[in-house]
């Protein structure tokens, strides 16, 4: 696991699966604190990804963080929504996802 800083936040319980699924596609994940639950990356390029469960929202931080930020940052709900963000990145084109993020 990655980085998790002086403190550990609490985890969404769909996390570990999401991960699998994403590392089963080939993508490397490493897990972070701040500002995503993890780096994604596939093929030399790198994915912020957020993972929450069916209700979680974005923490406050989070959201002053998207006000700025000009790079992807994918939420991810479910293990389903991990399968179609990766395959996604393996068919490498520009696709849009019903997901916060374009891949490009």
């Amino acid at each position: 696991m990655g980085f998790r800083g002086q403190y550990k936040n609490k985890r969404d319980t769909n996390e570990t699966e999401i991960f699998a699924q994403l590392r089963a596609y080939g993508l490397s994940v490493y897990s972070l604190d701040r500002p995503a639950d993890a780096i994604v990356g596939y093929l030399g390029k790198t994915y912020l990804v957020e993972i929450k469960g069916a209700k979680g929202k974005l923490t406050g931080p989070q959201e002053t963080f998207l006000e700025t930020w000009k790079g992807d940052f994918t939420i991810l709900r479910t293990v389903e929504q991990a399968a179609e963000f990766a395959r996604i990145l393996r068919a490498g084109g520009a696709v849009e996802i019903p997901f916060r993020g374009v891949i490009s």
